[in-house]
């Protein structure tokens, strides 16, 4: 288990070479399928467009650098609609609010948490305010089948929220056990 956040400025080294070929700049999620399809290498400007390399290219992910086979792994993501789409749209998903479907904002996303071996969310690291974090440290929501991302928000059932509830304390103890 990674945070999102431990992936941005990893380098990228080639397996064959050995060569360092790229640094993560971003990660690029897909809403529907919870997981990652790219990182980002580049972030692109008005006169070049944005370098990814496919999640499916990587072979691990290491506490100091992501493996990949060659070099010729980093793409345009301009030829790969999905992915150029999602960067376009810029829409990021740490910053979002987390509401129950009774209207219950349970907290703000402040990390991701990734299977390295395949880019699946495992689940998110809430924030609850600061003086909460301060007091209480943050909360873990794990991705259970049920939770949904709306346009602006993540959203979950009552009955999420009530296994939430019940075993804060356990989810938070999944974190310090991969400290």
């Amino acid at each position: 288990m990674k945070k999102a956040s431990e992936f941005i400025g990893l380098p990228v080294m080639s397996k064959v070479s050995g060569k360092k070929i790229a640094v993560i700049k971003d990660l690029v999620f897909s809403r529907n399928k919870f997981r990652i399809l790219a990182l980002v290498t580049y972030e692109g400007s008005v006169f070049k467009e944005a370098k990814i390399i496919r999640y499916k290219n990587v072979i691990s992910v290491g506490k100091d650098a992501i493996i990949v086979n060659k070099e010729n792994v980093i793409e345009s993501a301009a030829n790969i609609p999905e992915i150029f789409q999602l960067i376009k749209e810029k829409k990021k998903i740490i910053g979002e609010d987390v509401i129950t479907e009774t209207g219950e904002n349970i907290g703000i996303i402040k990390d991701i948490l990734i299977d390295e071996d395949n880019g699946k969310v495992l689940g998110f690291i809430l924030s609850d305010g600061l003086i909460q974090d301060i007091m209480d440290g943050r909360n873990v929501l794990p991705y259970i089948y049920g939770i949904t991302f709306g346009k602006d928000a993540l959203m979950i059932s009552n009955e999420i929220k009530t296994e939430f509830d019940k075993n804060k304390e356990y989810f938070k103890k999944l974190l310090e056990l991969e400290q």
